[in-house]
């Protein structure tokens, strides 16, 4: 037995409620506790431009709450441009395969759809109208332009966003980082669906820390598809992370004096020697252990601050 290991009687090791456990390779569990945003889905974001210049001669925005469909008409446009165009392609179309294809390409370019360009040899001379489409199916959230006013190519015309999916964003400190994955699951609460909680994945996790802060940006990709929850919404995570299989000691037997790290270690019925630990990363009830403890060591769970109160007693004493 060392000198520095403490000897206890069966009845001082009764009294004082002395507990201890085996030292054993076990994963690594955390609940990480996070706080964050909604923010809107950049993926779903759609701003409409004028594909050529002309003078926007209605709005086809049928739904009063604004959402409209893909492929829906958000405007007609009168462009001397676009009817060239369209000239040229009925033409080309009475030509070669070649010219035809060219026209097409220069329909293209002028924000047509297939859709719309198939229906050119079909059109009247008097129809000199031509319809700007939705890109994707959403809520028009603000619209740039009114009847009867003149664009000019690349000018604004409308914001799209669809609000059914939402990002919440958290920051994630550096020491977190080796215990986070892409396709976790996050249970998120927000204050305005008290009492709910959100299911979601993580669906990335920044690369590079932010200057001063120490931590990344992790996204989670939420379905909101009844739009309940408002844009720039805060909201706290719960995010149940595991690590491989490592050497786990419980967070109840390790002492800080001196802010050193140390454990007892029951050498037999009664004997305990101060141990010092080299500890890894932090879980909710254990610690990884990388040096120090040996798995199947018995380690002392309960009344350790009672048995090294006792052990700096003999040190003084002796």
């Amino acid at each position: 037995m060392g000198g520095d290991a403490v000897l206890l009687s069966p009845e001082s090791v009764r009294a004082i409620g002395v507990q201890t456990v085996p030292v054993q390779r076990a994963p690594l569990r955390r609940t990480l506790r996070v706080a964050g945003n909604f923010e809107e889905d950049a993926s779903t974001h759609a701003l409409i431009s004028a594909p050529v210049e002309g003078r926007i001669d209605g709005l086809g925005l049928v739904h009063g709450n604004g959402r409209v469909v893909q492929r829906q008409p958000l405007a007609t446009i009168y462009s001397r441009t676009l009817l060239s165009a369209a000239r040229k392609y009925k033409e080309a179309l009475n030509r070669d395969e070649a010219a035809a294809l060219a026209a097409k390409r220069e329909l293209e370019h002028c924000g047509l759809v297939w859709e719309q360009i198939k229906t050119i040899p079909l059109r009247q001379e008097n129809d000199i109208y031509f319809g700007i489409l939705s890109p994707r199916t959403g809520y028009v959230v603000e619209s740039f332009v009114h009847e009867g006013q003149y664009v000019l190519e690349g000018d604004k015309l409308f914001e799209i966003t669809d609000p059914a999916k939402l990002w919440f964003m958290f920051p994630a400190f550096e020491q977190d980082l080796p215990l986070l994955e892409v396709g976790q699951i996050v249970e998120i609460e927000t204050p305005g669906l008290p009492g709910e909680k959100i299911k979601a994945p993580i669906a990335a996790i920044g690369r590079q820390l932010e200057e001063g802060a120490h931590s990344v940006r992790v996204r989670v990709e939420v379905e909101d598809r009844k739009s309940r929850i408002p844009r720039h919404a805060s909201g706290t995570g719960l995010v149940n992370l595991e690590a491989s299989e490592v050497l786990a000691v419980p967070r109840a037997a390790v002492l800080w004096p001196g802010g050193n790290p140390r454990v007892y270690v029951e050498l037999h019925a009664g004997v305990y020697e101060p141990r010092a630990v080299k500890l890894g990363r932090v879980g909710d009830d254990a610690w990884e252990v990388l040096s120090g403890l040996s798995e199947g060591d018995g380690v002392v769970t309960s009344a350790g601050m009672l048995i090294d109160g006792q052990a700096q007693l003999s040190a003084a004493a002796q």
